[in-house]
């Protein structure tokens, strides 16, 4: 599956708020801070009014209620205002961890994530315990530069191993990093020694679903669910997770769940492409082409095109030919020049199985053109193999079914020689080849050659029948 879509199925991880330790405020502090904060967006300037008594005398140079102050005013999105009481801090004390700190949140809430990550670093090495400065630094850089959040996480680490929570931070910077294994492996240390909450329970069950540990992410679904029973997430890696593991009855019941509350939740292209292959499991074709094409619409920048090869190979089990054609036609549109000579060589099977099929008798010709045309450039691409070679022979069988022509001799002739030269050959192909050619000389009337071959098919299998009529035969 393509990791873009999965990260809008589990949505981003966020980033945990860490208060960096600092001289306390005092209760009653706090309380005023409180009602101040209450007013500043209704009536600013009884709020000013409020700080103006609240930072008389000592408390002027009290840097933990200056940077608090200023915290406020950028809570509530007034920057310029949190500016000026950070500048009454540098004032005081330039070299402090806390007033780094507030000069980087509000670089960052002016977009300046550089400014910002220097402001966090001069922290860093003001108090090299300031674990705010360390996560806020993290936190900038993951959507600009992981690895820059990655290698200060992993300092921090290093630094204090016992932060446990730190895991879970390196477990969201490696899932940014599309590095899976990683991440599940920072967040089993995490939530087998932290304190987890609900959502780290989704977290870690995608995790473990994408490194297909489905039936322990199933385990991590159940206990989110028993926190939080109406999660849209839990509900549909269930749905996943139930599919995979084969339980699909359960699934199909999960996805019933899943897709009871269509007007409140979206869906991607994912859940419909799990529910079709759950119809499918049940061999219920047409509800399964019906979620495929919700799937193909939903995926509208072929993000997977995986859907359509599936949705192919259920018209072709459905023995519709030219839809499978055209899907998976598109499928190789997508793919591109990433396309490989195994996607190119099933093309021509299916244009094969269509030329086969007496339903699509009136483009029999048509089927076998293109059927030949793309096992010649398998032949091409890759003339070692003998793939190319025997199935341009079965396409000739079919334009020639007498071997008036001997149209597929030359392609079994060069199929049987690449399946004998390798070794470990099916015996079951070399014995299609032999078959042929037996009866190709037979026709020619050359049956001293036709004997040879039907004796190399006694060779392999002393119980051949048709190998055993033709020599008789031929006495």
């Amino acid at each position: 599956m393509k990791n873009k879509v999965l990260t809008f199925v589990c949505c981003s991880f966020l980033f945990s708020a860490y208060l960096n330790a600092q001289e306390p405020l005092t209760t009653d502090q706090e309380k005023q801070l409180d009602k101040i904060g209450a007013m500043v967006k209704s009536d600013p300037a009884a709020a000013s009014k409020e700080l103006s008594e609240l930072l008389k005398g000592k408390n002027k140079k009290n840097i933990s209620l200056l940077v608090a102050v200023g915290n406020m005013y950028l809570e509530n999105d007034k920057v310029d205002e949190a500016k000026t009481y950070l500048n009454q801090a540098m004032n005081i004390d330039s070299k402090s961890a806390p007033v780094a700190v507030l000069a980087g949140d509000i670089a960052l809430a002016n977009r300046d994530a550089g400014t910002a990550c220097g402001y966090y670093e001069q922290a860093i090495l003001f108090d090299s315990n300031c674990f705010d400065a360390y996560y806020k630094y993290a936190h900038a850089y993951i959507g600009v530069n992981p690895q820059l959040s990655l290698d200060m996480l992993l300092k921090l680490k290093k630094a204090h191993p016992e932060e446990i929570s730190v895991d879970r931070e390196l477990a969201n910077v490696y899932y940014e990093m599309k590095n899976y294994s990683m991440a599940k492996a920072s967040y089993d240390i995490f939530m087998h020694q932290g304190k987890p909450e609900g959502q780290d329970y989704v977290r870690y069950a995608m995790l473990l679903y994408l490194n297909k540990d489905y039936d322990k992410s199933l385990s991590m679904v159940q206990k989110g669910i028993e926190l939080n029973g109406d999660n849209h997430l839990l509900k549909r890696l269930k749905m996943y997770n139930l599919y995979e593991l084969k339980s699909y009855q359960e699934a199909i019941e999960a996805a019933a769940d899943f897709f009871a509350n269509k007007e409140s939740h979206d869906y991607v292209y994912l859940d419909y492409l799990y529910r079709g292959r759950l119809y499918l499991a049940y061999k219920e074709s047409d509800k399964a082409l019906e979620q495929y094409q919700k799937a193909l619409e939903l995926d509208t920048d072929k993000e997977y095109p995986e859907v359509m090869k599936e949705v192919s190979d259920v018209y072709s089990d459905l023995k519709n030919y030219p839809e499978a054609i055209r899907l998976y036609k598109l499928y190789l549109d997508v793919l591109d020049n990433k396309a490989k000579v195994s996607d190119l060589f099933l093309l021509g099977r299916l244009y094969y199985m269509a030329a086969c099929d007496p339903e699509y008798a009136d483009n029999k010709v048509i089927y076998l053109t293109k059927a030949d045309e793309i096992f010649a450039e398998v032949s091409q691409k890759i003339p070692d193999n003998y793939l190319g070679y025997f199935w341009r022979a079965r396409t000739c069988t079919i334009s020639d079914p007498e071997t008036v022509e001997g149209l597929a001799k030359p392609y079994y002739e060069k199929a049987l020689n690449i399946l004998e030269e390798k070794g470990g050959s099916s015996n079951s192909l070399i014995i299609e080849c032999e078959s042929y050619l037996g009866y190709y000389y037979f026709v020619k009337k050359d049956y001293e050659q036709s004997k040879l071959y039907w004796n190399k098919i006694l060779e392999l299998d002393p119980e051949n029948q048709t190998a055993r009529q033709a020599l008789e035969g031929l006495k």
